[in-house]
Parts: structure tokens; C-alpha cells; sequence
């Protein structure tokens, strides 16, 4: 009895919520009845060699992992993503005395930008996001660690992006 009770009240809660109308975030659809995209390359306007490829990537796949037969080449797109990485920013957020870091943040800055066949746009936003590295002793493991934490991050924007694309609301 009080199994069917719990069962009721959560069906009853999960047909409440449906109807508000509430949805997962990056559940909606795509702007301007865009059915497939394709992905271009950023641009890379900071001084991290690489980390156009990185961030381009890390989008590919989270649009790829999250709907099937989304992305298509350029050719074939409804749409195409441009855009560009705009900054990478450090800052020290633990220190062992006053000169030595122990840990760093890194946010990653990019502009997307969503534009059908004509060019018109039809998506812009500007998504930052961050991670947190060790700082090492040796500068090659140091280097290393803000390698994982640009593709962490990167990985965190694109997430973003994806939820933010496609969200209506």
C-alpha cells in the first residue's frame, strides 16, 4: 500500500511538472527549424597553440553525443557554427606564501555564432568556462595540467553551448 502511495505521488509530481512545462535544459529545439548543423573550425585568438582544435572538438562531440544526425557537412547544413575563442584567462587560487602558486583557474572565453544558408543569424551567444589546474614544480608537468584542465573546460563550454542552442525558454 505504501508503494502505490509513493508510485501515485511521483506520477502525480512528474505530470505536474510536464504540464508547466518544464524539460530538460539543451532538450528544446534548435533555432529557425534547423534540423542539421555543421561545425567550422574557431578561431583561436589567444596565446594557447592548439586550443581551436581542442574546443572545436569538444563541440563536434557534444552534439554528436547528445542527437543523432545533427551534424552533416557544411554543404548539407542547415546551418553552420562559427566562431571564435576570445580569451583564455589565468588566475592563482592557491598559494603556498606569497609567490608561489599551487593551483591556478583557467576560463576559456567564446563567441558562437549559428547562421543558415543565407547568412542570417540566427543564434549568437558568448559562453566562458572553467577549470582549475595544479601548478607543479616542473614547468613540462605544469604545462601538462593545463592541457587536461583546457579540454575539461573545453568540454564544460561545449556542454554550454549545446543546452543554450537549443534551449527555448
Amino acid at each position: 500500500m505504501k508503494d502505490c502511495r509513493s508510485l501515485t505521488i511521483a506520477a502525480l509530481c512528474l505530470t505536474l511538472l510536464a504540464a508547466c512545462g518544464y524539460r530538460l535544459a539543451g532538450s528544446g529545439r534548435l533555432p529557425g527549424d534547423v534540423s542539421t548543423i555543421a561545425v567550422s573550425v574557431l578561431t583561436n585568438r589567444t596565446a594557447l597553440s592548439g586550443l581551436e582544435s581542442i574546443v572545436t572538438n569538444a563541440l563536434v562531440d557534444e552534439f554528436t553525443r547528445r542527437r543523432q544526425n545533427l551534424l552533416v557537412d557544411a554543404d548539407r547544413a542547415d546551418a553552420v557554427l562559427t566562431g571564435s575563442i576570445d580569451a583564455l584567462a589565468t588566475e592563482t587560487v592557491a598559494r603556498s606564501g606569497t609567490l608561489t602558486a599551487l593551483q591556478r583557474r583557467m576560463v576559456i572565453t567564446a563567441s558562437l555564432v549559428l547562421k543558415n544558408r543565407n547568412g542570417l543569424v540566427l543564434w549568437e551567444q558568448q559562453i566562458t568556462a572553467e577549470e582549475t589546474y595544479t601548478v607543479d614544480a616542473l614547468r613540462p608537468e605544469t604545462d601538462r595540467n593545463l592541457r587536461l584542465a583546457s579540454a575539461q573546460a573545453a568540454q564544460r563550454l561545449a556542454e554550454y553551448a549545446y543546452a543554450r542552442l537549443t534551449d527555448t525558454f
